[in-house]
Order: structure tokens, then sequence, then C-alpha cells
């Protein structure tokens, strides 16, 4: 529950809000909590039971949280509450927050029920407290709705707190990106200006820009990715890529994103996001794109190893490699997709060409240069096919649905906030 609890102080802190949060008196506030934006409250510690016992001090324990409440509520337009009407440990809590409720009628109640079964019924409360509380507790709580986290345990909601359906709203739990994917503060400001979580394909490519390394078969092969349906976001982490042809080859590479339809928010190039990476990415900012990404393509002419096809494929992505590169093979192994992306390395002589070789230049099938145009996008997008495929597995499209709709931010725009501000 005090996660649930820090991922909403999350929410609204991201999103302009200066949330207050009430706790007992002995609470000593760290992390999160001890955020500048985070407000404070304190209200009696008062003991507390698993069972429905009223002790010797309830009344006065009530009485003792009711006021509190009722200082801290005044100014207050939303409460958010977990379990506090559901739990016999919280039964002075809920007294008390009815109390002040039909007070302040300006204030709205939104009440997370962290578990589906039902609360003790009206009938097992009146032996243990009497006339006057049981009528408290066997009105509706004023200006509510109940909150659960899945729509098919709406009626079951509904009629265990004897309310009607509408009276009922759904806010499914969100994890933390930054968290999950143990992004540095750079990454994940990165990350969500450049709406990089909320995409199907994100594909990332840490490269010297030099021509050999073929970034455009990555471009060319990710834009055909489109075609599926499928949106997608392309980062080139272009270090050390400041100066003479590296700046025209970076030039070439836009216009041929353009050609492919490429959107601009679509190709990113880290030199150009932050002052801090215009020349080079720290690695951990480098792996925190890795883990995020889900598409790694490959088609360097030639390499000695290759470190970052290893940390993606360590990192879950589906691996795009150069099948005209025979060390990928015997490196690598049998589980990557394999396509032919030309190569500085002659299989038959077993020999390899420096970069000057140019008659095995990337022409699948060897068809006259007319004809090259249609070939090569059809090649792309048969490329592009087989990782759509890849991503369609269970694992992949149940992490890219989660990764797109169960964050931080969709769940506060689409979910909590209108429940927050109507």
């Amino acid at each position: 529950m005090n996660r649930v609890v820090k991922d909403q102080m999350k929410m609204l802190l991201r999103h302009g809000s200066k949330p207050v949060v009430i706790v007992a008196d002995s609470f000593e506030p760290s992390g999160l909590y001890a955020d500048p934006g985070v407000f404070i409250k304190k209200i009696p510690l008062v003991p507390v039971h698993n069972e429905m016992k009223k002790d010797e001090t309830f009344d006065s324990d009530v009485d003792s949280i009711y006021q509190a409440l009722k200082g801290i509520l005044k100014d207050i337009d939303v409460v958010i509450t977990h379990d506090i009407v559901y739990q016999p440990a919280a039964i002075k809590h809920n007294i008390a927050a009815r109390k002040v409720a039909k007070e302040f009628p300006q204030v709205k109640w939104l009440h997370w029920i962290h578990s589906a079964t039902p609360p003790a019924t009206i009938a097992n409360l009146k032996p243990y407290f009497g006339d006057i509380y049981t009528k408290i507790l066997e009105e509706p709580f004023p200006n509510s709705t109940y909150v659960f986290f899945n729509h098919y345990s709406i009626p079951s909601i509904a009629k265990n707190f004897n309310v009607p359906d509408s009276e009922v709203s759904v806010v499914h739990h969100p994890s933390d990106l930054q968290e999950m994917y143990g992004l540095t503060d750079d990454v994940y400001k990165f990350v969500t200006q450049k709406k990089i979580h909320d995409v199907d394909a994100i594909c990332v490519y840490p490269i010297r820009l030099d021509r050999g390394k073929q970034v455009e078969m990555v471009i060319k092969t990710m834009a055909m990715v489109k075609e599926f349906k499928m949106s997608i976001k392309v980062i080139i982490v272009d270090f050390h890529s400041t100066g003479g042809d590296k700046l025209k080859y970076r030039d070439d590479l836009k216009n041929i994103a353009i050609d492919y339809g490429m959107q601009q928010d679509e190709l990113i190039w880290t030199s150009e996001s932050s002052p801090f990476w215009e020349v080079e990415v720290p690695h951990e900012d480098v792996m925190g794109l890795m883990r995020m990404a889900n598409v790694f393509i490959m088609p360097s002419r030639s390499e000695s190893y290759s470190l970052i096809t290893q940390e993606a494929g360590m990192n879950k992505a589906v691996l795009v490699l150069n099948q005209d590169f025979p060390p990928f093979r015997d490196i690598f192994g049998i589980h990557a997709v394999y396509r032919n992306f030309g190569s500085n390395f002659d299989i038959l002589e077993h020999k390899q060409f420096d970069g000057s070789y140019t008659d095995r230049n990337y022409r699948p099938g060897g068809h006259a240069p007319e004809e090259e145009s249609s070939f090569e996008k059809k090649y792309h997008k048969e490329t592009a096919g087989l990782i759509v495929n890849e991503l369609g597995s269970k694992n992949l499209a149940i992490s890219i649905f989660l990764r797109r709709f169960r964050n931080l931010d969709y769940i506060f725009e689409h979910e909590l906030q209108p429940l927050l501000y109507g």
C-alpha cells in the first residue's frame, strides 16, 4: 500500500500539485516523504486492532482524530484514503473521517479499496459500537467515489459498500518507468520529453557516425516497421561525431529518414538532445536507453566483437544482425534474426577488405541499380515484418502494453486526474 501511495505522490508532484500527506504523530519523513513539495500533516497515533473491538479509549481516540482532521481538511479539495473505509484497524479513522466529511461537503473523497473481499457488516458492528457509531457507519460516506483496480470487480465492490456501480471507478496501479528501467535523471527527462516510452518499437543504436556502421539500414528498416501500424522511435547515440564527414553523414541520414516517411520526432540524435551528450554519453545513460529498447539492428560491415549487440541481447531486445558478416554468427549464435546488409568480409575467400572495397555493397539479390530502390524498400519491409512478428510474442507484447499504458503519466492523465479535477 505504501508503494501505491508513493506512486500517487510522484504523479501529483510531477504534474504540478503539492500534496498533503496525513500521517501518525510517530512518523518521521524520509525519501519521497521529505520532498520539499510534500506537506506532512500529523494526527494522533492511537491504538488500533485487526479485529472488531471497542477498546477503553475508543471515544476519545475518535474525537482526537476528528479534531486533527478537521483542522487539516478545511482547506483541502480532494482526499484520497487507503482502506480507511474497509479495515477493522481503521475503524476509528473511518468514523472520524465521516464526521469531518459531513461538516465539509465541498471536499471530494476517493477511497482506494485494496481488497475485493467484503468489509464487516453493520450487524457485526452494532454489538461493539452501539447505535450512535453504527448509524454513522451505515450511512453512505459523503461525496465519495470508491476506487478499485479492474473493471471486472466493479459490481462486487459496489455491492460490498452498498453503492451503485456508477460510484466505483477504476485506477490501475502504475509503475514508475524510471525505477523499472534504472534510468538516471537525465535519461528519464529525455525519455519523457521525447515520449519515447509511448511507442511500440524502440530502437537504440549507440555508434560513432562512420559510414561502415550503416546507420541508414537501421533507419530504413525501422521506417518500414511503421507499415505494420506500429509506432516507432529510433535513437542514435552518436558519440564522437562532431566534425568532418560525420556531420555530412548525419545530414544524409536525416534526408534518408524523410525519404522513407519518418517524422522528425521519430528519429532522435543524442548529440542534438542535450548539451551534456553533444560529444559522448555516459555508459549508465546508454544502458538505461538499452533497457528501454526492444529492437536492436546491427548492420555494421566490420566489427571485432560488438559489445552493444551483447548488451542489447541481454536486455531482451529483438536482435537483427548482419548475415553477410560471418563473425556475428560465430559470436552470437543462431537465435538472432539475420539479414543481408553487405560486408567488407569476403565469405568465399575468407578475407577482409579495407573500406574502399565496394563490389559487395548492399544489394540483396544482385539487382541492377535502376531496380534497387523498389527492391530495397521491399527487402527492408520484409525485415520489418520479421521484427514485428518477434514483437508480437507474448512476453514482448505484454511489456509493450504495460510500458505504454501502465506508466505513471498515462495512469495520472487518463484515470486519476479525471477523478481529482472532473
